[in-house]
């Protein structure tokens, strides 16, 4: 997620899988049309989707394992690289296909029906050939080698989960907070009494220090203050002013506190967000010491399997 455009990628694939998949319900569940255009429509609009799903299912892959100069082809199988070349002949480039060698493809108007349709192909060295496509054929090919894609995706990302979670799991981000308690009643002490600031200011740096810490602690992770929306606001909106302001006050230097009843407002709010900020590295442990949510397989319905996207919910600490 510190990835904002990798995280958006991998959201848009995952959504893009499911709407194909509806479109694809859809042409199975409804009638078939009687006009020819309608027919078109539908043939077109099927073989599109199934396209489209198998890019969204290559983004999704490379959105959680970033690999240069792949394509589709290394990614998919026969199948599926089979069902991509029924759609480039079909509804994709029918005129001309290929590269260095050629063929051109029409479908039989009166052959379109809701199971299939003739494919009419004319190699440009070859006599013409005819094919029977039969869509709900591919659709029921794809659905399966989808579901064992996504299931095999799913069980690399808990292994790697898991693995992640073990490495981190003996240290905890809520002991980095120990001494903030003893940090803030130094800096109180300092504020209600009359006498020149001192520990106060120690007060002061070991707070800093402490951000410092839980700021590395989590790039240890692989995550940054940007990862949780909730501990960047934390950090940019209500820690930093209040903790730069008081720590001019404290060391005698222009500040836009005015006095130290000024200043006991300052440093109960800070107080009251370095709270915000243990809680939500309570639940981050918490979260690391739990076990991932296991895989759920693809099932089976009526003899043809039906796509469900089981997607762990991601929650936002301190929500």
């Amino acid at each position: 997620m510190a990835d904002e455009f990798r995280w958006h990628q991998l959201c848009v694939a995952m959504d893009t899988i499911q709407d194909t998949d509806s479109a694809v319900s859809a042409y199975i569940n409804h009638e078939f049309p009687s006009d020819t255009g309608e027919k078109y429509l539908r043939i077109y609009g099927i073989l599109q989707g199934l396209f489209l799903e198998q890019d969204a299912l290559v983004e999704l892959i490379h959105a959680i394992r970033p690999v240069k100069n792949i394509q589709p082809k290394d990614l998919l199988t026969a199948v599926l690289i089979d069902i991509r070349g029924v759609r480039n002949k079909s509804v994709g480039h029918p005129v001309k296909v290929g590269y260095k060698t050629f063929s051109t493809h029409a479908i039989v108007q009166h052959s379109m029906r809701k199971d299939g349709f003739e494919l009419m192909s004319y190699p440009k060295q070859k006599d013409e050939i005819f094919q029977s496509i039969r869509v709900l054929e591919l659709i029921e090919q794809q659905r399966t080698e989808t579901h064992r894609i996504l299931s095999e995706v799913v069980e690399d990302l808990r292994t790697r989960e898991e693995a992640h979670r073990a490495q981190f799991r003996g240290t905890k981000l809520m002991q980095i907070f120990d001494h903030a308690s003893y940090a803030f009643e130094k800096i109180f002490e300092d504020l209600r009494r009359e006498s020149i600031p001192r520990m106060g200011r120690w007060g002061i740096d070991c707070l800093r220090e402490t951000l410092t810490d839980f700021e590395k602690h989590l790039q240890a992770r692989g995550l940054s203050i940007d990862s949780y929306a909730s501990i960047k606001y934390l950090y940019e909106d209500c820690i930093s002013y209040p903790l730069t302001e008081l720590r001019k006050f404290l060391r005698g230097e222009t500040s836009e506190i005015a006095s130290k009843k000024g200043a006991i407002v300052f440093a109960n709010a800070l107080q009251s967000h370095f709270d915000e900020l243990r809680q939500i590295a309570r639940e981050i442990d918490d979260e690391y010491a739990s076990e991932p949510e296991p895989v759920t397989r693809p099932i089976l319905r009526d003899g043809q399997s039906e796509i469900q996207l089981i997607v762990t919910t991601i929650r936002e600490p301190g929500t």
